[in-house]
This record gives structure tokens, sequence and C-alpha cells, in this order.
């Protein structure tokens, strides 16, 4: 082992807390695994590293980038069912709502045309250690499974395992075994798992409601799958005779995996539980076997990743979040009008095209798609018959029509927004704004405009032009060009006309 105060080893450490340090900001999960896995690679000594994340809309382990594998993201599948992962971490699980949990593979329903509500599982594990199988319940007849329930299913999985492990299990045994506790319990379905080493399968030994067709799980996951799953770190110097080794990617790319460091990322954040929300991955050590001490060095590395790509997970599921409440919000408004259902869509899709082309930042990009979506928002304070009149609006209605920017900014004024946003709610509502001084509500003049409002005010109106209105039908592209073209440099900023102009060019060349 690694003398811990040797310059070597006193070096490592510095780039561990030196990777720490470059990382901690990042908010993009593919952008992390390229800054990090060259350096945990030279950290490690190894030939390739490898960075898992969890996708848990699809139950994956996915990288979408592994050093040295070109071309499609790697995929672990990660369906085992509950079963299967309470089986895998020796953990018990009571779950009320199946089709709710993440960890759900309905699979076994459909084949039997039976819905799971509630489940108790308790793992069967030898004296030993070794996984023997698993003691599923089904459809507590209350509704979910008490702590009484879970004692009587543990003491029955301990008789279980035992007839198991001194191979005194016979089916009329098992059977009267699970009939019992069910009737204990009070719950519709019982079955015993048993583990075929074989094949890595959970196989029904025996099954209430199965009408005799053979049931198993598929719990074969590879070396990372399993980490995941587990939440306990791998470490081999002979991956070849390991049968959890998956060896399809060495066999597609013509590499020889021989040693394989693997660790999970389990985030603690909060009051939570804990949980992995990915795996770290490091093969083919350059000098010897991994030891202790790469172990300890990659489980440090992976607790800060950790901590980064919860970060970057919650910063992505609050924008998404808040992204798609703007949606309902801009369709609330278009709904409002009789022929602008989509309009708010349209307008964001050609805006930020525009802002594009333009060069705008990532940051300012996402103001300008939130700003275009809300432009409008203030419409829900007009009257549904000035909205949709068919003719032309008489001074009464108008005043109240241009009323529909002032509402906006003051609606987009009560929302609690990040430093980013908060120039928002003026950006929104001067989108009527024109260069020379003559629009509303404000009469802003040229750069008293934000540059924001100008680009949404030149794209709202061609939209607003080519699309039918109660009071006029739509106009063609050519004519409602022709418009914004007659109105550059007085009312629309001829920049923001020709970045336009450029982008419907590109629309129109490659349809």
């Amino acid at each position: 082992m690694m003398d811990t105060d040797s310059p070597a080893m006193i070096e490592r450490y510095r780039r561990c807390l030196d990777l720490q340090r470059r990382i901690g900001h990042v908010r993009d999960p593919e952008l992390l695994a390229q800054l990090a896995m060259t350096e945990v690679s030279g950290l490690l000594g190894a030939d390739r590293s490898t960075l898992f994340l969890f996708d848990w809309d699809t139950m994956e382990l996915r990288a979408n980038f592994a050093a040295g594998i070109p071309g499609r993201p790697l995929v672990v599948p990660l369906r085992m069912g509950i079963v299967g992962t309470a089986i895998l971490r020796r953990e018990l699980a009571n779950v009320t709502n199946a089709y709710a949990h993440p960890y759900f593979n309905p699979e076994i329903d459909s084949a039997l045309g039976y819905k799971t509500d509630s489940l108790l599982v308790v793992p069967i594990v030898a004296t030993d250690g070794r996984i023997l199988g698993g003691l599923e319940l089904l459809n507590k007849a209350s509704g979910r499974f008490t702590d009484d329930d879970e004692r009587l299913a543990m003491a029955s999985a301990t008789n279980l395992g035992r007839w198991l492990e001194q191979d005194r299990a016979y089916p009329a045994g098992l059977e009267a075994e699970i009939v019992a506790l069910r009737n204990n319990v009070g719950c519709d379905r019982g079955t015993l798992f048993t583990l075929d080493t074989a094949t890595s399968r959970l196989v029904a030994a025996y099954a209430d409601g199965g009408d005799g067709r053979p049931l198993s799980l598929n719990i074969k996951l590879g070396i990372a799958g399993m980490v995941a799953v587990t939440g306990q770190s791998v470490c081999l110097n002979d991956v070849a005779a390991d049968p959890r080794f998956n060896r399809s990617v060495d066999h597609r790319t013509g590499y020889q995996t021989q040693t394989m460091l693997c660790v999970p990322l389990v985030s603690r954040s909060g009051d939570s539980e804990s949980e992995t929300v990915g795996v770290l991955q490091v093969i083919n050590k350059h000098a010897g076997a991994f030891d202790a001490e790469d172990e300890n060095l990659l489980e440090a590395v992976a607790a800060s990743l950790a901590i980064t790509v919860e970060n970057a997970r919650l910063f992505g599921e609050q924008r998404r979040q808040f992204l798609s409440m703007v949606e309902a919000m801009a369709a609330s408004v278009d709904a409002h009008g009789a022929t602008t259902v989509g309009h708010s869509g349209r307008t964001v899709s050609r805006a930020v095209a525009v802002g594009r082309a333009l060069g705008l930042s990532t940051d300012d990009l996402e103001l300008l798609r939130v700003a275009t979506a809300l432009h409008d928002h203030g419409m829900i304070g007009v009257d549904d018959a000035v909205v949709n009149k068919a003719g032309p609006l008489d001074p009464a209605e108008q005043s109240q029509m241009r009323r529909h920017t002032g509402l906006t900014e003051e609606i987009l004024g009560h929302i609690h927004l990040s430093r980013h946003f908060r120039p928002l709610p003026l950006i929104a509502a001067a989108h009527h704004e024109a260069m020379d001084g003559s629009g509303y509500p404000r009469g802003l003049r040229g750069h008293e405009i934000p540059f924001l409002a100008r680009i949404i005010a030149a794209v709202d109106t061609y939209e607003a032009l080519i699309a039918d209105r109660p009071y006029r039908p739509a106009l063609t592209t050519e004519a409602a060009w022709q418009l914004i073209l007659d109105e550059s440099g007085r009312r629309f900023d001829p920049v923001v006309v020709a970045a336009l102009e450029k982008v419907l060019s590109d629309t129109n060349v490659n349809g």
C-alpha cells in the first residue's frame, strides 16, 4: 500500500482537491464528464474513465461521454423491478403505489393480466451473505403493509432461507409457508423468488396466480449496474473471471478490459435518504492492480462529483419546471383569442433563432425565450369582445388594447425572479415601443428600448401579419416582410430586421 505521507500520495490528493474546485460550478452533466474523466484517469493511473449518470425517466445508467468509445452513448438498463432492486440491495421494500415508483417494472402484471397496488419485498440471504432470493407479497387488503406484516415476512424469509441453504426446500413446503404468510398478513398474492446464479435471473419457485407459467426477472446488470443498484464499490483485478462483467462493449470496440474499479456517486443532500445518482468507473490501471488506496481516492472524487451532479440535476429540474409553467401561462393567453392559438410558441421559436443569429449568449437566449413567451400575458385583462372584434377598434377599445403591455409588466412584476430574469417584466412590456419614440407604453426611443424587446417587436409583428386575425385575413409572407422593411429604422431596429431576414431566408432554403 502507498504511504499516505509520500510525495506521490500528497500530489494525488492535491490533484483531487484541484479537480473538486474546477468542477464545483458546472451545471451541464456532459461538460462535467468531459472535464472530469481525463483528470480521473490520470489521477488513478488508468487507461479510461467513464461517468455514468442515472436517468430516472428511463431507469438507465447513461454515459454520453466515454473516453475512447466514440459514437453512441453507453447505456445500462436497470429495469429489474422493485423486487430485483430490493433483493440486490439486501433491503426490505414496502411500497404503497407500485405504478408511481420509479423502479417498478409492470412486465409480470402485463403477462398475468394483474394490477399491483401495494407490495412488500424481503430479501433472502444466506448465513455467509450470499443472495438466495426474495419473498414478495402483493396487494394488502387494507391498502398498505404494516410494521407487523414486515416482521412476519422477515421471519418467513428466515425460514425459507434456512431451507434453501440446507437444500431442504420442497414444493409443498414452500407453498404451505407462502400461503400461511399470505393469510396471516391479509394480502392477495405471495411469490418466492430464488436466484439462478448461472443465468443471473430471479426465478419464481412458487407464485400465487401464476397459472403454472414460469416467472423470472433478469438482474444481470453488468458491473456498473450492480454498483448503481447496491451502492457498493467493486474492485476487480481479473475482470474476465467475474460472471457479472458484460463483455458487449469490449466486443463492439475491440478493447480488452482487464482491471476495473467502480464506485457509486451517492447523493446525501438535505434530510432525504441517500440515493445513487451515478457511477464512476476506471479501467485498466497502467501499473499493477487497483488497491484499497485507489478505491479510497476514487470514492473521494465520487463524493465531490455526486454533489455537482445533484446540483446540476436540481438546477435542470427547476429550469424545466419554470419553463413548463411559462409555456402554460403563454398557452392560457393564446387561448384567449379566437385566432391566436399557438402564436406564442411560433414567436418564441423565431425570436430565439434571431437571437442566435445575433450571437446572443445562452443566458440571454433563455431570457429572450421567456420574455417572448409572456410578452402578451396582459391580454388576459382585455375584454374578449375587444380581442376578438371582427372590425376596427374604436378609440376606447384601442386604449383598452394598449393596456395589455402595462398589465404584462404589472403581472410579471409580482413573480419572484432570479437575478438573471429580473429584467423580464420590462422586456416583455416593451415589445410595442418604437425606435423613433412613437410606441407605447412609455414612448421609449432607440437604445432606451431593451435590445431583447426590439427582437420581440419585429418577430411578433411579422408572426401576427402572416396569421389570420378577426379583423383581417393573413398576409402573404412577401407582403408581411415588405411592411417590416418599410418600418425598419422607424419602428424596428435595422440590426434586428437584418437578422430576421437571414432567419427567414435560411428557413426558406431549408424548408
